[in-house]
């Protein structure tokens, strides 16, 4: 099996760097963003540097606080497949169109 947890820390690192954007962008200090999510602000700013011991409900609060709640919907949906789905559906039985003609 492939260790990823390089890749792991990487894309928290990003993540926390972003609501660390986030958060300036609205003018709001590390204490009052924290306590807007019930925590402490150590452990408000350990999330922004990507510790992996963040609950995810405080991301998803976090989220929810920045009106990006919505960006979860996607996470670890069953990804799309453009050919499966055209198969699915070349493959289901089609009625003839157009008029019967009745036997005589």
């Amino acid at each position: 099996m492939i260790n990823n947890g390089a890749n792991v820390d990487s894309l928290l690192k990003q993540l926390g760097e972003r609501l660390k954007e986030a958060r300036l962008a609205r003018n709001e200090s590390q204490d009052l963003f924290a306590q807007r999510l019930g925590l402490t602000r150590q452990s408000y700013s350990r999330m922004e540097k990507g510790f992996p011991n963040t609950l995810i409900g405080n991301w998803l609060a976090a989220s929810s606080i920045l009106g990006r709640l919505d960006d979860w919907q996607d996470v670890l949906a069953e990804k799309e497949d453009l050919f499966a789905k055209f198969e699915k559906k070349s493959s289901k039985r089609q009625r003839a169109g157009g008029k019967r003609r009745r036997k005589k």
